[in-house]
């Protein structure tokens, strides 16, 4: 009886490592994932042209310099 114990423990360990390893690489894809998003956002954020940034620069093209 002593080997179908062995079996089975090595059966559970290889379940239980394999559930733990999975655990691991989806948390560290989800904070891969939420830094590229705060780095997006940030990028966005940094980049963005209000109306009146836009418009300043429409009125130095086109206006002659004084």
């Amino acid at each position: 009886m002593g080997r179908l114990e062995v079996v089975f423990a090595t059966v559970v360990m290889v379940l239980a490592a394999a559930a733990v390893v999975g655990a691991l690489v989806y948390a560290i894809t989800w904070e891969v994932a939420a830094i590229r998003r705060v780095l997006a956002n940030h990028r966005q954020a940094t980049g963005r042209l209000t109306d009146e940034d836009f418009w300043r620069q429409q009125r130095a093209l086109t206006e002659p310099p004084k």
